[in-house]
Formats: structure tokens, C-alpha cells, sequence
């Protein structure tokens, strides 16, 4: 018996890896600068900003609200496109108008260079944030697309971490307009190439199917859906209900925590920190409800958080000053925040698909984005006029523990509703759930 003469070779170890995975781990790192940049860091900014020019916080919040509403606005357009080109373009030129906001607001001398500046960013928001990078999970992974989530939304979390102490060390060191075009300047060189060399449409682009397997016919399912049967459903509304009230609660509370801290007597340094902190307790809800899924469901874990949320978030107003139990009850208030604070967005990339079917996900999910984005303008608009009209932001902190207490009622509900229609559907109607 002789040998085969043929020389025999084996693909590279990175070769070997999906590829939807290095895409993921690209995308991870492009949503924890975007988000960073774009969302988290303009807390750090309203005290510097209104110090230095005078503007009120409803004035300074409106700008924000303002991109939010503008991100909100192209959504379902920005859905479309995602179906029909996929992610590269819309994310490659969304991270370049990122960039070009962050240098608009840096020159930002009235405010309506101010407030044309959050327009740039509302369109980067709507271009590079979660919706895209969730419609991407959702065309390359089956299987796996819930830990392909978890990794982006892990990634979305840890972005407030990085990035509102970063902030902050900046502001302090060079002034905020100084921080901004650094800011710019690591928007554009991280994700701009990122998005532009590292994403694809879809795996039959390579020759390779969902999850990387070799063929689709052991594929998991699940049923497919007409959008438009999808939002005329109960377990719809009710989860859109949940999204949108618990995203207003949130982000109130994201953009008046730092102030809210410096004017309890705490140092910007340690006020930054605490809210930073928010972002590492998120990853941690994120992963104890992925971890618990097998024994509690995603739906019931998250709601159990919504509730403590809604308990510990105005606890600090028990206590004044900055002493050993206010500084205890603001620890409580951030640890539950921060546990909470991204559940729904984890819920948002895997429930959604579960419930209605992977292949209109981008579509599907461009109209709950409109919801969800009106919620994101909402919240820090609301948190402005009341600490206006309120002269404090006690009455945030409040209305934000109502606002999650119903969203995790509506999260429960929307469950219940999907359940019910789920059983009462005819096989041929499964389709159009």
C-alpha cells in the first residue's frame, strides 16, 4: 500500500472561524465607540456646556432630543435598506456623519449650530447603533444568534464604562471642545474602517449558510411573518408599550445622573464613575438572564429587575447630602439601574425574532425603532423641563421608577399575548404572526 503523493493542507485557524463571528467581534467594537460617543458621553458634557454658555438643561436636552427624534424619523427608510443592501454602506456612512456632528458641535457657538449638529448625529445614531447590528446577527445567525446578540449588547453596554469617566478625564484635562474633536477623531478612525472593510450582505456572499453550517437543511425555524399582520397584534403592542416606557425611564435618568450627583456635593470624578458603573452592571443583568434561561425565562428574570429597579432607583431621595447612607443608597439605586438598564435591548434582538420570524426582521424592526426612538428624544426632553419647572431632578428619578414598573407589567403582558395567539392560530395562519 503506498501513501497519497498528494500534499495535504488545512485552512488557517482563523480560517476555520465563521465568519459571521469576526463580523460580530467588529461590530462589538463599533457599537461600544458609537454608543459611547454618541449616547453616553453628552451627560459628561451638559454641566461643562451650561456653565461655560448659559443654556438651561431643557435647552441642552432638547438638542439631544432633537438628533434622537431625527434618528427616529429614518428608521423605517434605514429598515429598508438594510433588507435591500444590507449593513455596509448604511453603517460606513453612518460613522462618517457621526463624525461630522461631533466636529459640528465642537465649533458650536449658538444654538443652532448646536441643534444642527445632533441632526448630523441623529442620522449617524439611526445608521450605526443596535438596529443594524441586529439585523446583521439576524441574517447570519440561527443557532447561535443569541449569543450573537448577547455579544453586541455586552459590548453597547460596557460603552457608558469606557466612556463617560473617558469623557470626563478629557473635559477636565483639555476643556470640552477639545474632548469633542477627540471624540471625532476615535469615532471615525475605529469604525469607519471596521464597517467599510469588514462587513458583508449575507453568508451566500461567501458560499456559506447561517451559523456557518454547510448546509441549511437542519436549519432551527421559526415561523415567518408579514409586518404588516405583526403590528396589528396584542403581544406587539404590549411589547412596544414595554420598550418605549422603560427606554424613556432610562435614558431620563442617563443624562441627569451626573448632574444629579455634583449637586448632592459629589466630585464630577466620582459622579462619572458612578454612572460609568451603570454600564458594567448592565453586562452583568445581560449575562445572569442569558445564563438563567434554561431554568427561568429571559421574560420573567427581566421582569423580577424592572421591579427592583423601579424600588431601589429613588431610594437616594430618602437621604440627603453625600455622607455613609446617601453614598449607600446611591450604590443600591446604580447597582439595580445598571442590572436593568440593558435587559430590554437584549429582549429587543432575540424575543423579536422568536415571536414573528427572522426573515422581515430589519423591516419589522425599523418600525418598533420608530417607537423605541421617539422614547430615547422623550426621556431626556422630559428630564430637562422637570429639572426646569422643578429646579432638581428628584422628579425624574421618580417618574423613571413609574415608567419601568410599567414596562415590566407590559413585558409580562406582551408574553402572555404571544402565548394566546401562538395557541389559537391556525397552522396556515402561523405565517402571519
Amino acid at each position: 500500500m503506498t501513501s497519497d503523493p498528494r500534499p495535504t493542507t488545512r485552512a488557517a485557524p482563523w480560517r476555520r472561524v465563521f465568519y459571521g463571528w469576526w463580523m460580530i467581534a467588529g461590530l462589538a467594537v463599533t457599537e461600544l465607540v458609537s454608543w459611547g460617543v454618541l449616547v453616553y458621553a453628552f451627560s459628561v458634557f451638559v454641566v461643562p456646556m451650561g456653565a461655560q454658555l448659559g443654556w438651561s438643561a431643557a435647552q441642552l436636552g432638547g438638542a439631544y432630543t432633537t438628533g434622537v427624534a431625527v434618528s427616529g424619523l429614518v428608521a423605517v427608510p434605514v429598515g429598508h435598506l438594510l433588507q435591500r443592501n444590507g449593513a455596509r454602506g448604511v453603517m460606513t456612512a453612518g460613522s462618517l456623519l457621526g463624525v461630522a456632528g461631533l466636529l459640528t458641535w465642537a465649533h458650536a457657538h449658538s444654538l443652532g449650530t448646536f441643534y444642527t449638529a445632533f441632526v448630523l448625529a441623529g442620522l449617524a445614531m439611526a445608521a450605526t447603533l443596535y438596529e443594524p447590528a441586529f439585523a446583521v446577527a439576524a441574517t447570519w445567525f440561527v443557532a447561535h444568534r443569541a449569543r450573537a446578540v448577547l455579544v453586541l449588547t455586552i459590548a453597547g453596554g460596557l460603552s457608558s464604562t469606557v466612556f463617560v469617566p473617558l469623557t470626563g478625564v478629557l473635559i477636565g484635562a483639555y476643556g470640552w471642545r477639545t474632548t469633542l474633536v477627540l471624540l471625532a477623531g476615535i469615532l471615525g478612525v475605529v469604525t469607519v474602517p471596521l464597517h467599510a472593510a469588514l462587513l458583508r450582505r449575507r453568508p451566500s456572499d461567501l458560499g456559506t449558510h447561517p451559523d456557518g453550517r454547510p448546509a441549511d437543511a437542519d436549519a432551527p425555524t421559526w415561523p415567518d411573518t408579514i409586518s404588516g399582520a405583526i403590528t396589528r397584534r396584542a403581544s406587539f403592542r404590549w411589547f412596544t408599550l414595554h420598550l418605549v416606557t422603560h427606554t424613556a425611564g432610562k435614558l431620563a435618568v442617563t443624562v441627569v445622573l451626573v448632574a444629579y450627583l455634583t449637586g448632592r456635593g459629589y466630585p464630577l470624578t466620582q459622579a462619572t464613575v458612578a454612572a460609568g458603573a451603570v454600564g458594567a452592571f448592565q453586562v452583568i443583568g445581560r449575562l445572569t438572564c442569558t445564563a438563567l434561561q434554561s431554568r427561568i425565562p429571559a421574560q420573567r428574570t427581566a421582569v423580577l429587575l424592572f421591579a427592583a429597579q423601579a424600588v431601589a432607583l429613588p431610594a437616594p431621595l430618602l437621604t440627603t447630602g453625600h455622607g455613609p447612607a446617601a453614598t449607600a443608597a446611591v450604590i443600591g439605586s446604580v447597582v439595580f439601574f445598571g442590572l436593568g438598564y440593558g435587559l430590554p435591548d437584549l429582549l429587543r434582538g432575540t424575543v423579536l425574532v422568536d415571536y414573528y420570524g427572522p426573515r422581515r426582521y430589519p423591516r419589522v424592526n425599523g418600525i418598533i425603532a420608530v417607537f423605541v426612538v421617539a422614547a430615547r428624544a422623550a426621556g431626556p426632553l422630559l428630564a430637562g423641563l422637570a429639572a426646569t419647572a422643578f429646579g432638581g431632578h428628584s422628579a425624574t428619578l421618580l417618574g423613571a421608577a413609574a415608567l419601568m414598573a410599567t414596562g415590566g407589567f407590559a413585558l409580562s403582558r406582551a408574553h402572555r399575548a404571544f402565548t394566546t395567539e401562538s395557541a389559537a392560530a391556525e397552522p396556515d395562519d402561523r405565517g402571519r404572526i
